[in-house]
């Protein structure tokens, strides 16, 4: 008899159809890898970014999912509210802040402190 298989614990990354910033992508899935917890990114996903990531949290044996559509990036926690997510920002942050929201990802998981994320208006306001 062979043991049943069970998927590998990982960070769910959906991205929305159609998306074209490959760069962000890229500063976001670095930032996951940098702090050492294994992803597994599905794009072409149908929904806003907030919705993705919720439904992300809740495919992840680790509850922690991304989503990213044209305009937001958020991070959730499957043990959270579908609408309150832990963390959006926009898809056109600057890359710091797009890494630094793929890190808290992973961090979550290892139960560490957040790497701080400013958001424009506090930047600007």
């Amino acid at each position: 008899m062979r043991p049943v298989e069970q998927e590998r614990p990982t960070i769910k990354v959906f991205v929305a159809s159609g998306y074209g910033r490959p760069a962000t992508l890229l500063m976001l899935l670095h930032g996951i890898e940098e702090e050492g917890i294994p992803f597994q990114m599905l794009d072409e996903q149908k929904g806003d970014a907030v919705a993705l990531a919720w439904e992300a949290s809740h495919q992840s044996r680790l509850e922690v999912g991304v989503g990213l559509d044209h305009d937001t990036l958020a991070l959730h926690y499957g043990k959270l509210k579908a609408d309150q997510p832990l963390f959006t920002i926009s898809a056109r942050s600057p890359e710091e802040q797009v890494r630094a929201i793929g890190a808290n990802a992973a961090r979550l998981v290892k139960k560490m402190p957040f790497k701080p994320v400013e958001r424009p208006e506090e930047v600007n306001g």
